[in-house]
């Protein structure tokens, strides 16, 4: 099995990267109740950038560029699926391991088993097995995407690209030739780019304990 990050996934990382930085940074500053707390929230957020662990994962898990897609689209199912479910600093490591972790088994022809991304991860493979069952049961186990559907979101990480205040300082001015995003009308919008999570009261998030 290929362990080199193929180019899609090399290409959509510090996008999707950026996408998610500008969500948590929204939402960190919101306070949580204790009760919406789940498995996926740390005590306080890993030292990692968000860039550098979804490299990490491109890395290492060799899973094709379409999983990173794929993650985005499950996760943004789970905010939908679960308005009290709030996308910090506090969970967005785990939910990206296991998102991609899920992409992959059900995308591509071949993948690792669960030991193997709780490693890529740094979580412990008892944890990485719970956490996969949660996030099944938080997007009701549906995985299916349409052709549709992936390139509504596809489309939106290339405007984001072209548009966005981040720096992407390996594309610089080729973004929009070297992101495998083909030249689409601007579909409507995907909720996790646009909207912060309402459901937010009580104790701020560096109160809360994990679960």
């Amino acid at each position: 099995m290929d362990s080199r990050p193929d180019r899609t996934g090399k290409a959509i990382v510090p996008v999707l990267a950026c996408v998610l930085n500008q969500l948590c940074a929204r939402n960190d500053q919101l306070s949580l109740e204790p009760k919406y707390v789940t498995k996926f929230h740390a005590l306080r957020p890993p030292g990692i950038t968000i860039r550098d662990y979804l490299e990490r994962i491109a890395k290492y898990a060799a899973c094709s560029g379409e999983c990173f897609v794929l993650a985005l689209v499950y996760i943004d199912r789970i905010i939908q699926s679960n308005p009290s479910f709030v996308v910090n600093s506090l969970n967005i490591h785990r939910l990206l391991i296991t998102s991609v972790m899920i992409s992959a088994k059900f995308f591509d022809d071949q993948y690792f088993n669960n030991a193997y991304y709780a490693k890529v991860g740094g979580v412990p493979c008892k944890e990485m097995n719970s956490l996969e069952v949660e996030f099944l049961f938080l997007t009701n186990f549906s995985l299916f995407v349409t052709y549709d559907t992936y390139k509504q979101y596809h489309t939106e990480l290339r405007n984001h690209a072209m548009h966005s205040s981040c720096e992407f300082p390996e594309l610089a001015d080729e973004t929009s030739k070297k992101l495998p995003f083909k030249q689409e009308e601007k579909s409507e919008g995907v909720s996790m780019m646009q909207t912060e999570s309402p459901q937010m009261t009580g104790k701020s998030q560096a109160q809360v304990r994990k679960t």
